[in-house]
């Protein structure tokens, strides 16, 4: 067996083990990026959108998605305008659980309704 790869066959995996801190110097450059844009670190972030379900429980996740995060509010979309009526009652204690959840503190939450919604019923 010769050295050289021949093509359209892999080569061998490399005996080189990866930097351990590698996952940290990129978590240090998101976390930089974030801050020039105005934003949270990766752990917020992560938490608010990672934890989403957990926090809202399943029901509102079907119908509810977070968008933006931006100096401490909260955009989220509904697909229904009864579900931003029901969200603006729920605010006060999901902006609770969500600063608990993340450690930062979410002082309020936007709305909107996703536009675009298609009617799939079919009347016959």
């Amino acid at each position: 067996m010769t050295d050289e790869t021949t093509e359209g066959r892999p080569s061998e995996p490399s005996d080189e083990v990866p930097d351990a801190n590698t996952g940290s110097r990129l978590s240090d450059e998101l976390n930089r990026l974030l801050k020039n844009l105005g934003s949270p670190n990766i752990d917020v972030v992560s938490g608010v959108f990672g934890l989403w379900g957990e926090i809202v429980g399943d029901q509102v996740a079907e119908h509810v998605t977070p968008v933006k995060l931006d100096r401490g509010r909260l955009l989220i979309e509904v697909d229904d305008p009864a579900w931003a009526t029901h969200m603006k009652f729920l605010e006060r204690d999901i902006c609770t659980r969500l600063s608990y959840g993340t450690g930062t503190t979410i002082s309020g939450v936007d709305i909107r309704v996703k536009s675009g919604r298609a009617n799939t019923q079919r009347v016959e």
